[in-house]
């Protein structure tokens, strides 16, 4: 029996992010795959100083939850027609190629901020570099 689909959404809370999720939204349905939200939160901002004892990631993983959460009643999903992936990390593209295939995933649905020029080459895109890691299909969507 062939294993369900899944499809994973990198969500950055952009505008790219959330119209790929409306696009793997549609997509699941369709399909009858699961979802599963990811988001990667940079660790170059999770060290804070030493002589603290307040614990930043935990801080910055709540709010991501919270904020997934209010994407995901926007768009309709209930609990439990998702699954969110909460992780660190200095190269997000690499991140999110390793947890595809971790995952096992089908396909990765992920929005574009479309950058071009200098922008682009000062920034980089996330979603082309994914596009080389990733070892399954990937849809990008501009927004």
């Amino acid at each position: 029996m062939p294993s369900p689909r899944k499809y994973l959404v990198p969500v950055d809370f952009s505008k790219g992010s959330e119209a790929a999720l409306s696009h793997a939204i549609g997509l699941a349905r369709e399909d009858k795959a699961r979802l599963i939200l990811m988001h990667v939160i940079p660790a170059a901002m999770v060290y804070p100083r030493e002589s603290t004892n307040f614990d930043f990631y935990a801080l910055l993983a709540r709010d991501a939850r919270e904020n997934i959460a209010r994407l995901a009643k926007r768009h309709k999903l209930k609990p439990g027609d998702y699954r969110l992936v909460l992780l660190r990390g200095v190269d997000t593209a690499d991140v999110i190629a390793r947890q595809a295939r971790k995952l096992r995933v089908s396909m990765i649905v992920m929005g574009s901020h479309g950058r071009t020029g200098l922008q682009r080459l000062l920034m980089g895109s996330v979603a082309e570099r994914t596009l080389r890691y990733a070892r399954c299909p990937v849809l990008i969507v501009k927004k």
